[in-house]
């Protein structure tokens, strides 16, 4: 079928060298400047900034515990080596999610009063084993959180010098009664 005196192989032709020349147009050289970015009113809608929280979300705070950020509107109250301890007047649902989002727990057990995350890895920090605690108490949160990673074992014992290491026989006995805790 013939149109406009041009056979379909010839169309498809020349429709093939005119896109293939239409693809290589723009990528030669031109002497002429960019054209200038669009004006400020077609530009998108700026985005909002990235940390800013959103209605009911709580920000991190530049405190940390074993790499678990406090919020921001808790105060560190205590801090221990396997421990800290900081108090909010915020609600324990509120401080619960926010401690959910951060780390990944292995067990967590929610009460009427306290949220228990066990065995919890900080997801920006998974080296450390925590156990975190958010208790509600009159008109204030109590965030809780422990470190509960096990030292490395101690290469080169055997099992007998483990045991001899922390008192004790191989059958479990106590090796020195007077040194009892």
């Amino acid at each position: 079928m013939k149109r406009s005196g041009l056979s379909r192989a010839a169309a498809a032709v020349i429709y093939a060298s005119a896109a293939s020349a239409a693809s290589a147009a723009p990528a030669c050289r031109s002497d002429a400047p960019a054209p200038p970015p669009p004006p400020a009113s077609e530009a998108s809608a700026p985005r909002p900034p990235v940390d800013q929280a959103l209605p009911g979300e709580l920000a991190e705070g530049a405190e940390q515990a074993f790499g678990l950020p406090i919020p921001r509107r808790m105060k560190v109250r205590a801090r221990f080596p396997d421990a800290v301890f900081a108090v909010g007047e915020i609600p324990a649902e509120r401080v619960a999610n926010y401690v959910r989002t951060r780390v990944l727990a292995g067990n967590v057990e929610t009460g009427p009063a306290k949220t228990i995350f066990s065995r919890a890895t900080v997801k920006s920090a998974p080296q450390r084993m925590l156990r975190v605690e958010v208790v509600s108490r009159a008109h204030v949160s109590e965030l809780v959180v422990r470190d509960e990673t096990r030292p490395p074992p101690e290469r080169g014992l055997s099992v007998e010098e483990r045991w001899r290491r922390n008192g004790l026989t191989p059958d479990g006995k106590v090796l020195d009664p007077t040194r009892l805790e």
